[in-house]
C-alpha cells in the first residue's frame, strides 16, 4: 500500500460533508415542519439527511482524489474490490469479537472511575435507534450497518490512511504504516462526537486500519465494520 498525496482533498471533503449535513437537515426539518430543535439526535428524518450530507462530502473527496492525484481507480488507490468470501469469513467474527469482548474489556479498568459506565456508552446508539419504528429501524440498520462502512471504510481506510501514509512515505514502512494507523483510527473516533466512546471507536479504527495494511484491500475492513455495527443494533433492537 503506497497511499496518494491527497491529505488535504480528505480534509476538505471532511468540512464539505458536515457543510451538506448542515444544510440536508435544515431542508429537511423545513419541509417536515418540524420545530427547530429537532436534531439528528431527537428526529429520525434529520438523521438521515445528516448521514447523507455527511457521506456526500466524503464520497465526493473519495472520488476527486482518485482521479486527481490517483489512477482513477478506486480498486487500485483504496483498495476497493469486489466481496470476496474471503473478506466475509475474515471481517465477520472480527467485527462481533471487537464488540462483544474487545470493547468491554478495554473499557474495564474503568468501569470503577466512571458510574454506570456501560449505560452511558450504549446511550448514543439507544438514542438514534429509538427513533426508528417498524420499517424506520430497517432502514436505519441498513444505514448503519451497511451504508456506513461502505462509506467511511472508503474514507477513513482508503482515502485517509493512504494520504497519511504517503505524507509519511520518508519514513521506514513500519514507521509510515504506524503513524498513519495511529493518526486515522483518532481521526476516526473523534468523527463520531462521542468522547465517551472515544477509546473503544478508535482502538476498533485501529483495528481496521491494521487489516487495511494487511490485506491490501477494505473489504474486510467493511464487513468487520457492518457486524461491529449490527451486534449493537440487534442487541438494542432485542431491548425496543
Amino acid at each position: 500500500m503506497k497511499g496518494i498525496n491527497a491529505l488535504s482533498i480528505a480534509v476538505v471533503g471532511f468540512l464539505v460533508g458536515y457543510l451538506f449535513a448542515t444544510i440536508y437537515v435544515l431542508i429537511e426539518l423545513t419541509l417536515t415542519g418540524a420545530p427547530a430543535s429537532a436534531s439528528p439526535t431527537n428526529s429520525f428524518g434529520a438523521l438521515i439527511a445528516n448521514l447523507l450530507g455527511l457521506w456526500t462530502g466524503l464520497l465526493a473527496a473519495v472520488v476527486y482524489a482518485s482521479k486527481k492525484r490517483g489512477t482513477g481507480s478506486l480498486k487500485v488507490d483504496f483498495g476497493l474490490r469486489r466481496v470476496m468470501l474471503q473478506d466475509m469469513v475474515i471481517g465477520i467474527p472480527i467485527g462481533i469479537l471487537g464488540q462483544l469482548v474487545i470493547i468491554p474489556v478495554l473499557y474495564y479498568p474503568f468501569e470503577r472511575v466512571v458510574p454506570n459506565l456501560s449505560q452511558k456508552l450504549s446511550q448514543p446508539a439507544q438514542t438514534i435507534t429509538g427513533l426508528g419504528h417498524g420499517s424506520g429501524f430497517l432502514i436505519l440498520a441498513l444505514f448503519l450497518a451497511v451504508g456506513a462502512p461502505i462509506v467511511e471504510e472508503l474514507y477513513f481506510r482508503g482515502l485517509l490512511l493512504g494520504s497519511l501514509k504517503y505524507r509519511f512515505s520518508r519514513l521506514p514502512e513500519s514507521a509510515s504504516s504506524f503513524l498513519a494507523a495511529i493518526i486515522s483510527s483518532i481521526l476516526f473516533g473523534l468523527a463520531h462526537g462521542e468522547p465517551l466512546q472515544l477509546l473503544g471507536l478508535a482502538f476498533f479504527g485501529l483495528i481496521l486500519a491494521a487489516m487495511r495494511l494487511k490485506f491490501g484491500r477494505i473489504g474486510p475492513g467493511m464487513f468487520a465494520h457492518g457486524a461491529f455495527n449490527a451486534v449493537t443494533l440487534i442487541a438494542l433492537l432485542r431491548i425496543h
